[in-house]
């Protein structure tokens, strides 16, 4: 009788404490959030991944009653950001924003120092093509010029990068096994330094985003050469590398991470922030005008969304012949 009765206590004692956790953890999210959020960039500031993150941080704090604290933690494509990520409480206060090399790095990368499994995405936010990005004086005048010429001059014709992992890396490579080509890689620390070695003339050109480019177009330094959809991008009527190269299309995109973990009901307060945000005329405006497509997807639709990215991922680094290191 006292082995049961002892049993039964200590039964309703962890009834006790379930309930008081889980309690406790819902007024945690009911109070969410009582201090600042802070987003770690995992590239240097001024990029694209900035230009973004602006668009919308600000009203998110807003919305929230709390600011948002954006921090560059730059450093081998993301890896050093995400890895401060996964060491994270799980408590809603910090969150990775992150680009397409999240999907990259783990078939390109044989030791990260974090685990893809303590990390959960809570939204895709937006996605979009890549422009190539040329010196000014490169003398071809279409996409098939271009490619003639490197098809007779393989290794001739230099690109830039941001090493190891980068989107714009992978893109690269993909248009060189389509096109049959061979443009050489240059790999410099981030974005920002691939484009001055363009506009300086020391590199051909650069996968990256529009609005990166855009100053060095109107500086004279660089041109809108093509870039990496399938229809003519924006007021510039940028051409699609797919006209001339069939079967070629590359997307980067943004993401919101969050340490494994995470209360779905913070997850979620933040989501239907974002939706409404990105929702708003004056966002859709800022990000159209720079050839970005607004998502705000819901967890699920991320986690669904990632996957396939992965997936994706796996297959180019594999047909493009890189191995992890």
């Amino acid at each position: 009788m006292g082995q049961i009765i002892r049993t039964l206590a200590l039964a309703a004692t962890m009834v006790v404490s379930s309930a008081v956790s889980i309690g406790a953890a819902s007024a945690q999210s009911a109070d969410y959030p009582n201090k600042p959020i802070k987003f770690i960039i995992p590239y240097a500031p001024g990029g694209g991944t900035d230009a973004v993150a602006a668009a919308f941080s600000d009203k998110l704090g807003q919305k929230l009653g709390q600011p948002i604290i954006k921090e560059n933690h730059p450093g081998s494509n993301s890896v050093i950001g995400t890895a401060l990520l996964a060491d994270s409480a799980p408590d809603g206060y910090t969150f990775l924003v992150v680009t397409g090399a999240f999907a990259n790095n783990p078939f390109l990368y044989a030791n990260l120092p974090y685990k893809t499994e303590s990390l959960t995405p809570v939204s895709i936010l937006t996605s979009y093509p890549f422009v190539l990005g040329v010196r000014s004086d490169l003398p071809f005048k279409d996409v098939k010029e271009l490619v003639d010429y490197a098809k007779a001059n393989p290794g001739k014709l230099t690109a830039g990068t941001s090493g190891r992992g980068a989107s714009a890396q992978l893109a690269l490579g993909l248009f060189n096994e389509k096109a049959g080509i061979q443009i050489r890689e240059i790999p410099f620390k981030g974005a920002g330094e691939s484009l001055n070695n363009v506009a300086g003339g020391f590199v051909d050109m650069v996968f990256s985003g529009y609005e990166t480019v855009r100053p060095f177009v109107e500086s004279g330094k660089m041109k809108f050469f093509a870039h990496t959809g399938t229809e003519p991008m924006g007021t510039e009527k940028i051409p699609p590398i797919a006209a001339t190269v069939p079967g070629f299309e590359y997307q980067n995109w943004l993401a919101l991470i969050a340490p494994a973990g995470t209360p779905a009901a913070i997850t979620d307060k933040l989501n239907g922030a974002l939706t409404e945000i990105f929702a708003e005329q004056d966002v859709k405006d800022r990000l159209a005008g720079q050839n970005i497509e607004a998502i705000a997807s819901t967890s699920a639709e991320a986690k669904d969304y990632l996957a396939k990215e992965m997936a994706t991922s796996k297959a180019i680094v594999e047909s493009i012949g890189l191995k992890p290191e």
